[in-house]
């Protein structure tokens, strides 16, 4: 049977006219296909983001900048035809490319690398959120370079050799490929021994190594054996501080979403998103950074006993976490949820959602406005000591103009289309900055619900939200960044606390002292030990260094 000069055999038919499927391909010109496909319509984002690490301002930098284009094709020709195996090589070959062209289009249109917790992220979104992310851009990426090269792949012949000749073929093509880039490497070892050390981030973005690396690396992970669920809450008791109150205690934990601190008023923003805040006898602290980019490590992060640098998504699932120890103690628990689910951290407290709520003034097609959160909230009090905890909606994105309702439509105009790069700066930000005054008005009204408590009650809120976002600034938009490389819009976020006079002089804390460490930087590290020292709950496991109201408590 002939080939041509692509190593393409023809039909051995001379009657037949030769037809695309008519003809046998090697596996080895596929995975050369295939790879530089990848190369020139998958990275994208890989090419500017690398382009821009170097100044173009003398002969070996562009130089060095053309020759990421070669490398990056033999690096994935390597990795390409490690599977060039019969059985394997289709399907593997149609998984990279559905999955390359969905990574394509988020790294093209949002700025977000995929790294191990954006997958993380991903995979734990739920389908409301999903839905709000699809877009016909979406589909064109998907149907053109993911459905259609699928499709010829799965129609096309291959041919396969002798055994061994298949296998000499194939060492020698893998040894050609690691030859020429290491030469190219070493040629340019200046530009490139930067380049390593300084962008590392700059490798999520290859496609589609990055989001394999990434798969491979989240599913190790999860594939560890299962640690069994530590108890470590046990022994955790009430101190004098709280069994002693005049009366039962009440605090609001809101977990906020998406809310990034440089866009509150209180925190200096030019506009003032919190007028109503701004009015209430509240403490704003302005360096309070968040444990992750995303919920999926931000929220366990934030209520385990470890600390970011700590902290491993395995660990903290597999151990009591912070509403347990509440819980432990005595003190009464409930989770309102109003989000995507708590990520394991409420699985053992008494929880409500509001998703399939029959409640249309806030709520429809399973999008709630977070004011469905105090909805019959005063049937849930008690006269024990309790916490409960309101998980919001908050700032979402890209949808941020269904996350409040038309009256707290402040700043026009604005995005209502998912596709925020499609969007002015203005109408992008606007859009997010009602999601603010939205949680102006909520908090609001929460703190107007804890005063007309205080009768019977020992009432304070905290306010925190569990990782920021970006809105367009270097062609940044929302969030997920690796967290080393992350902007700052992402990682610090509000936190705000809130309490009645009562509450301040039973607890013995001083309002006063607790304002000078307003400008202090805290994190979501202190978080688990704040809330345990605020409600004097004693355990080996709290540390008073991380609480930030322990040294302003009057402990005689």
């Amino acid at each position: 049977m002939k080939k041509n000069q692509l190593g393409v055999e023809l039909s051995a038919n001379p009657n037949q006219a030769a037809s695309l499927f008519d003809q046998r391909i090697s596996s080895q010109h596929l995975a050369i296909l295939i790879s530089l496909l990848f190369v020139l319509l998958f990275n994208k984002s890989f090419f500017v983001a690398a382009w821009q690490t170097t100044n173009m301002d003398s002969a070996g930098a562009i130089v060095f900048a053309i020759s990421l284009v070669p490398l990056l094709w033999l690096i994935t020709l390597f990795f390409i035809y490690l599977f060039c195996l019969p059985v394997i090589i289709k399907p593997f070959c149609i998984f990279l490319l559905m999955g390359g062209a969905v990574s394509a289009y988020f790294m093209d249109t949002y700025g977000i690398v995929i790294d191990r917790e954006m997958l993380r992220n991903a995979l734990e979104t739920d389908s409301r959120e999903s839905m709000g992310l699809l877009s016909f851009k979406l589909v064109a990426y998907m149907f053109v370079i993911g459905v259609l090269p699928s499709w010829l792949i799965l129609k096309v012949k291959i041919a396969w050799g002798n055994p061994w000749r298949e296998g000499l073929s194939r060492l020698l093509t893998t040894f050609i490929a690691l030859a020429i880039s290491l030469l190219i490497i070493l040629s340019l070892s200046a530009y490139y021994s930067s380049f390593f050390r300084n962008h590392k981030e700059v490798r999520f973005l290859a496609n589609p190594l990055g989001f394999v690396n990434a798969g491979i690396s989240l599913a190790r992970e999860t594939n560890k054996t299962p640690l069994t669920m530590e108890s470590i809450s046990m022994g955790a008791v009430l101190g004098s501080g709280i069994l002693q109150q005049s009366k039962p205690v009440l605090v609001i934990l809101v977990v906020g979403e998406t809310a990034r601190a440089a866009s509150f008023g209180v925190d200096g923003y030019a506009r003032n998103t919190t007028p109503l805040l701004s009015q209430q006898n509240i403490l704003y602290f302005n360096k309070f950074s968040s444990c992750g980019t995303s919920t999926a490590v931000s929220l366990p992060c934030m209520f385990s006993t470890l600390s970011r640098e700590e902290y491993k998504d395995a660990v903290a699932k597999s151990r009591h976490g912070l509403l347990d120890f509440i819980q432990t103690a005595g003190i009464d628990v409930l989770w309102r949820e109003n989000n995507s689910g708590c990520k394991g951290v409420c699985d053992r407290v008494p929880t409500e959602s509001f998703e399939q709520a029959p409640l249309p003034q806030w709520c429809n097609d399973g999008n709630c406005y977070d004011e469905v959160l105090l909805h019959d909230l005063s049937s849930k009090i008690n006269g024990n000591n309790q916490v409960i905890v309101l998980h919001q909606n908050g700032s979402h994105g890209p949808a941020y103009d269904q996350r409040y309702p038309e009256s707290m439509r402040f700043y026009t105009p604005v995005c209502t289309n998912n596709q925020l790069q499609q969007c002015t700066r203005e109408e992008v930000v606007n859009a997010y900055d009602n999601t603010i005054r939205y949680t102006d008005y909520f908090l609001n009204q929460l703190i107007e619900w804890l005063i007309a408590k205080q009768k019977t009650h020992n009432v304070a809120m905290i306010y925190v939200s569990d990782h920021g976002e970006s809105l367009g600034e270097n062609r940044l938009y929302l969030h997920g960044m690796p967290y080393t490389v992350a902007p700052e819009f992402q990682t610090r976020v509000p936190f705000i606390f809130w309490a009645s006079s009562d509450f301040y002089q039973d607890r013995g804390l001083s309002k006063d002292c607790l304002s000078g460490f307003r400008n202090s930087a805290f994190s979501h590290d202190n978080l688990f030990h704040s809330l345990l020292g605020l409600v004097d709950i004693q355990t080996k496991y709290y540390q008073q260094k991380l609480d930030i109201f322990a040294s302003c408590i009057d402990h005689r």
